[in-house]
């Protein structure tokens, strides 16, 4: 349970230091496999996110590893399942994973959780802080994963302008 309250913890004390012009925004969705490197991202984020490295740290007592992760895509400030006019961009993130197996078999998932906090951003996101955390729980058709955190943008207006020029680009 510490951990989890460390990661609500470390959310909160990123929305209270937002830098003085910016924007705290709250996010929460969910995120579904595609392959074993690619996963799509819905609800308040919206595309896809690629891990893009990928080191183990520890096994025993739980699974431990560490990355880097590339976001691209928007936040759905209208709600529209469409990226089209909500800032745009990407996000590079690294990441701290720790999960408990029933067994060897990455199938025997029992849980798992994970904390990215933002290092850099593009577009809308350029200048962004923020931190999300994850949360995987096994069903009966997988592995079901949840997102919560905060996204801080450097300038409200600086995001409505490169979300017009990233609305000329493909939907999300």
């Amino acid at each position: 349970m510490k951990g989890a309250t460390f990661l609500v913890a470390a959310v909160a004390a990123l929305a209270l230091a937002s830098p003085a012009g910016a924007a705290t925004i709250e996010l929460e969705g969910r995120q579904k496999a595609i392959d074993e490197s690619t996963a799509k991202m819905t609800g308040d984020l919206r595309g896809v996110w690629t891990t893009t490295s990928f080191e183990p740290v520890a096994f025993e007592p739980y699974f431990e590893a560490k990355g880097t992760e590339l976001f691209e895509g928007c936040i759905d400030r209208r709600r529209d399942r469409s990226c089209k006019g909500d800032p745009s961009g990407t996000l590079t993130l690294v990441f701290r994973y720790a999960a408990i197996y029933g067994s060897a078999d990455p199938a025997s998932l029992v849980w798992g959780t994970c904390w990215h906090p933002v290092v850099s951003g593009t577009g809308a996101f350029a200048g962004a802080q923020g931190v999300l955390a994850f949360v995987d729980s096994p069903t009966p058709h997988g592995v079901s994963t949840r997102y919560i955190g905060s996204l801080t943008l450097k300038r409200a207006g600086s995001a409505r302008k490169a979300s017009a020029t990233a609305a000329q680009r493909p939907a999300c």
